[in-house]
């Protein structure tokens, strides 16, 4: 009777065993399936989208919606940039979205923009003027004014110019920080012209870890290290789990004299959260 009672027991819990393994083993399959997406869509129509910040501008008027003088029928974002504007200690005109991309999420976003011909006057001392950047934020615990240390945005997409006239479009991926530098700087092999609409996309696998990517490109057209085409960057570009805020509009270095302005148009960003996870 013993050896019965204990037989029936055992099958009880192996087969109570099996059937847990069978219900984690499910819904580990249902965590990998599942994937959260958000998109920003906004076509610059009538007002910017709510889900914009456009608190880092000197004045409300460096941010307006026009009229595209090229189709009755379409609206364009001017966003102007004056000399002696400063917002957080920097020269900027930027909105901002804060999509909450932490490691393991995919983002896809893309936009128009368009020079005028003014934006290319000459200056003095070379510089660089930021289109679009994901600012890091400062590490858990920590806030703007009492961060231990300070750290270059992982990605940053430019117009670098030279005292020569040169203007060209410029960025740079990866991690930068203290004595870690794992920076790359590309360069793209387009010319930039007045009065001509530019497709920039880009996506961005977000990692702590080398399996980190970019993939920018303006018109097709891939970024080129050392004059060799790298489509894809690869690398780390988080410091750490918090995500990074994306920025758009323009941000000067230091010396700038002339006022300027850029337009842009039909921005879209998608970003999801992937079943990824590391191995070990």
């Amino acid at each position: 009777m013993l050896a019965q009672y204990k037989l029936t027991i055992s099958i009880f819990l192996c087969t109570l065993v099996f059937f847990l393994s069978c219900k984690e083993q499910k819904a580990s399959q249902g965590i990998k399936k599942k994937v959260s997406e958000k998109i920003f869509d906004d076509p610059i129509q009538d007002s910017l989208k709510d889900f914009w910040y456009t608190h880092q501008v000197a004045s409300p008027d460096r941010l307006k919606i026009v009229n595209d003088p090229d189709n009755s029928n379409n609206d364009l974002l001017k966003v102007s940039l004056q000399v002696g504007d400063k917002v957080a200690g920097g020269s900027r005109s930027e909105i901002i979205i804060k999509p909450k991309d932490s490691f393991g999420y995919r983002n896809n976003y893309s936009f128009r923009f368009k020079f005028p011909k003014s934006f290319f006057e000459n200056e003095e001392k070379e510089g660089v003027i930021l289109l679009n950047q994901w600012h890091n934020v400062p590490y858990p615990g920590y806030n703007y004014t009492n961060q231990i240390v300070k750290v270059r945005v992982p990605f940053a997409m430019m117009v670098k110019h030279t005292t020569d006239g040169e203007f060209y479009m410029l960025l740079h991926y990866g991690l930068k920080v203290g004595i870690l530098n794992e920076m790359v700087f590309a360069k793209w092999p387009g010319n930039l012209k007045p009065d001509v609409w530019y497709t920039f996309e880009n996506e961005i696998f977000w990692s702590l870890y080398d399996d980190g990517y970019a993939i920018p490109k303006i018109d097709g057209t891939c970024f080129q290290v050392e004059d060799k085409d790298v489509c894809t960057l690869k690398g780390a570009n988080m410091y750490h789990v918090r995500p990074h805020d994306y920025k758009m509009g323009l941000y000067w270095s230091a010396g700038h004299m002339h006022d300027r302005y850029i337009y842009y148009d039909e921005f879209y960003m998608n970003t999801q959260r992937t079943s990824y996870f590391p191995s070990n």
